[in-house]
């Protein structure tokens, strides 16, 4: 059983000496994959602050996200409030695992 997870590890790192590197497809991917979780993250941040608001934010986009201990994730956010757009940021909870997200903090930067 353990042979074919062998050779397909084997063979991948060959291609890696082959080639030379794979980072930048692999980065390409993984950037990306991770870009769109940022910004669901933000996404869902701006609306779970809109429920519990009278303001009504229009989610911009993501400018940096660090993950801090316990699946916790601090993110500064570009929103807009009317014509308006203001920095924010946020803590976000996330347990994928268990399908569990929550908002811990929201504020202005």
């Amino acid at each position: 059983m353990a042979r074919p997870l062998l050779l397909v590890t084997l063979a991948f790192f060959g291609a890696i000496l082959v080639n030379g590197s794979s980072d930048p497809v692999y980065a390409d991917g993984a950037w990306a994959i991770q870009k769109s979780y940022y910004k669901e993250l933000g996404e869902y941040a701006v609306a779970c602050y809109n429920l519990a608001s009278q303001k009504q934010l229009t989610f911009q986009k993501v400018i940096t996200c660090d993950t801090l201990p316990g699946l916790n994730h601090k993110l500064t956010i570009a929103a807009s409030d009317g014509s308006v757009t203001h920095t924010y940021e946020a803590v976000v909870c996330d347990k994928p695992l268990i399908q569990f997200k929550k908002l811990i903090s929201f504020k202005l930067a």
